[in-house]
């Protein structure tokens, strides 16, 4: 997962090869995001594509609870493509 840093938050875009594929992985996204109570912002497009920032509003600037959330959910997308690929 590519995460780049612009406007002071982290952002990335990740490929699905489906609507259903994103949406089964927004969903992880979102449950570990209540788990630490930290949300990040996403945005669909394109019903495949999947964009993601993080960064804390209360503070408008990067802290150590988005990199936090930014390591969590490359962890989550890591795994996500290993089980895909031993389907």
């Amino acid at each position: 997962m590519n995460w780049n840093i612009l406007a002071n938050q982290f952002r990335t875009v990740v490929q699905f090869d489906n609507q259903t594929e994103l949406a089964k992985f927004v969903l992880l996204v979102a449950q570990l995001a209540d788990q630490l109570d930290h949300h990040p912002d996403m945005e669909i497009k394109h019903c495949n594509e999947l964009s993601i920032s993080v960064y804390s509003h209360d503070r408008q600037k990067i802290t150590q609870r988005d990199h936090k959330l930014v390591d969590r959910i490359s962890e989550l997308y890591k795994d996500w493509k290993t089980k895909k690929a031993d389907e």
